[in-house]
């Protein structure tokens, strides 16, 4: 069998650690995005009509949350099997991919929640 087949368990799970890491890198962008235009006195999080800011928060959040549920996935499936060498990775991808699921969608409902276009 190949060297990089996903039908092997230690593949998986080293697939679900760098996936479930990359939806990390796509969560630090949506919070950081968020927090610089946070005004937690009115509970208002500020977004221009033309610009891109609004877009670009929920493409990374649908990316976090997808790269998050990829990252579950290849660690539930390869976590208990007995071929697998790695199942430490198994569940560190595991448990990274709930938390990535997990904040994104916190993150996504605050922006859900207090984003406000703001006219100019």
């Amino acid at each position: 069998m190949a060297k990089f087949s996903l039908r092997r368990y230690d593949v998986q799970a080293t697939v679900s650690v760098a996936l479930s890491a990359a939806a990390f890198f796509f969560i630090l962008a949506m919070a950081a995005m968020i927090v610089t235009k946070l005004n937690l006195e009115m509970k208002v999080i500020s977004y221009g009509k033309e610009g891109l800011r609004m877009p670009a928060i929920y493409l990374s959040g649908l990316a976090a949350f997808t790269l998050g549920v990829a990252g579950f996935g290849f660690g539930m499936n390869s976590a208990g099997q007995r071929r697998n060498d790695k199942p430490r990775r198994s569940w560190i991808g595991f448990f990274l991919g709930a938390g990535a699921i997990t904040l994104s969608l916190i993150l996504l409902a605050l922006f859900r929640m207090w984003g406000e276009e703001v006219i100019r």
